[in-house]
């Protein structure tokens, strides 16, 4: 009885590992596509933002692409966005670019330029502090943290001397 079982498990699990192999060996199925990332790349080397925009998208959202390529067309297009003024565009590819790799003090100074652009002041702020911390010696990212931080005390001054507004005469 107990080598009917050991067999009986034997000989399923021979089978579900022929029935494995002869999916992964079908000579039928063709190999996924590559991505060409040419375009996308060739598009950021000539500075052409709305070739950017068209040939980088496909890139970005694709895992079959290496992550070193989507990081770039994904940072190349948000900085395409921004230069173009389309600010939430340019975030949320910055947002993508960074759950890639948020290791970059480049792309958090960047996006923290936009939500500052977009009057954020808080969110901008966030980042400009989580890439000094990355890079500390960054001048850019000091430069802006020290600003914002600046113009975010001279509007708690002027809200701390401003008389109380007045209450509505019933």
């Amino acid at each position: 009885m107990r080598l009917s079982i050991q067999l009986l498990v034997v000989m399923s699990l021979l089978g579900a590992c022929s029935a494995h192999a002869a999916v992964g060996t079908d000579p039928e199925t063709p190999p996924a596509p590559k991505l060409d990332t040419a375009p996308c790349f060739a598009a950021v080397a000539a500075a052409d933002d709305d070739k950017i925009i068209a040939a980088c998208g496909d890139l970005i959202g694709n895992e079959k692409v290496a992550t070193s390529d989507r990081l770039k067309a994904a940072s190349a297009r948000a900085a395409a966005y921004a230069r173009k003024d389309q600010i939430d565009s340019a975030i949320a590819d910055y947002d993508t670019a960074l759950k890639i790799d948020l290791s970059r003090p480049d792309l958090l100074n960047a996006r923290g330029e936009l939500w500052r652009k977009k009057g954020d002041r808080p969110r901008a702020i966030r980042d400009f502090g989580a890439a000094m911390k990355i890079d500390p010696r960054n001048e850019a990212v000091r430069a802006n943290y020290k600003t914002l931080a600046q113009e975010i005390e001279r509007m708690g001054a002027k809200m701390s001397v401003q008389p109380p507004p007045k209450a509505p005469l019933k």
